[in-house]
């Protein structure tokens, strides 16, 4: 569409969403960390040639969708833009605006769907991101499973032919079928950083993996 990039954003660190709160005669403050990361917002300064395309320009950015930077060719955003967008013509025919893009905290890897797996025996992962990342896992077989990921137990009742856990939506389904009830554990699948065995009981004949590295 002609869109010259006229500054790329600055590389940014996402905020650990953290609560400070006083106590009366305590020194400093008490410290309730959530274990999350706020997202945060990119502004790209960008301008283009000419009239002809503003409105095709204006409809086009807008809403969400994957935000790739030759900065980090390799990494994925998930993003959407968050401000109204005034093209201002600055200089003889050259129109200037700013986009400003709210980011999930963290990046994906461009080639996510080469890190998908399929297992049919225990092993052990190694989480190429930089946090814990929340994976989506297909379990197939029949009967109750016990899913073991490091040192927890994930079990499952009454799977009949196939079960996902989606640990980033924290659910678990059939196709769109709610399976949730089926999921005795209380908290959802994850891979730490580095190193993670998984292993299996019951009656599996396989289990998919898509692992969803992240990176800060």
């Amino acid at each position: 569409m002609g869109i010259l990039i006229a500054a790329m954003p600055d590389i940014v660190k996402p905020q650990r969403r953290e609560e400070e709160i006083t106590i009366p005669g305590r020194n400093g403050v008490l410290t309730i960390d959530e274990g999350c990361y706020e997202g945060y917002t990119l502004s790209i300064e960008c301008g283009m040639r000419g009239t002809e395309q503003l409105g095709e320009v204006a409809a086009w950015l807008d809403g969400s969708g994957d935000l790739i930077l030759s900065t980090e060719p390799d990494k994925v955003y998930r993003a959407r833009i968050s401000n109204a967008i005034s093209i201002s013509d600055v200089i003889y025919l050259y129109n200037s605006f700013l986009v400003q893009l709210k980011v999930f905290p963290f990046k994906h890897s461009v080639d996510h769907a080469d890190e998908e797996m399929s297992l049919t025996t225990g092993t052990t992962i190694y989480n190429q991101g930089t946090i814990y990342s929340e994976p989506t896992i297909t379990i197939y077989g029949t009967g109750d499973v016990t899913l073991k990921i490091n040192d927890m137990n994930y079990s499952l009742t009454g799977i009949d032919g196939y079960v996902t856990i989606n640990s980033e939506l924290q659910e678990v389904y059939k196709d769109t079928v709610n399976k949730n009830n089926s999921f005795l554990a209380m908290e959802f699948p994850r891979f730490e950083v580095k190193e993670n065995s998984i292993s299996w009981a019951g009656n599996v004949t396989k289990v998919g993996i898509e692992p969803k590295w992240r990176w800060l």
